[in-house]
């Protein structure tokens, strides 16, 4: 069970730091090439990818409480100093350890 939650808290970890970057695509403000980066590639596929696994074999009970969490953790991201490369290195990091968690590999 501890396995478990932890693997979750990755996920919920994995969207928050992914979620300032994948959000700018939904702005009309935001600079085109920040929306052609890489970058912007990247998060969303994290943040895409984490939201799916968070359902994926859960009820929507409990992949709701993962995708809440991570937005939590988004919001407290924010307002943390950290740049967006740090964050989205933290952001893969945790979905490689939520994959090696649950046997993904």
């Amino acid at each position: 069970m501890p396995m478990d939650l932890i693997s979750a808290l990755a996920l919920s970890l994995a969207i928050g730091f992914s979620w300032h970057r994948f959000r700018q695509i939904f702005s009309q403000a935001t600079d085109r090439t920040v929306l052609l980066s890489p970058a912007t590639t990247l998060a969303s596929t994290v943040n895409l990818s984490a939201m799916a696994m968070a359902f994926s074999g859960n009820s929507p009970g409990i992949g709701g409480t993962i995708v809440a969490l991570g937005l939590l953790f988004a919001v407290a991201g924010d307002r943390s100093r950290l740049g967006s490369p740090a964050r989205l290195t933290l952001a893969v990091a945790c979905l490689l350890a939520h994959a090696g968690l649950s046997g993904s590999f």
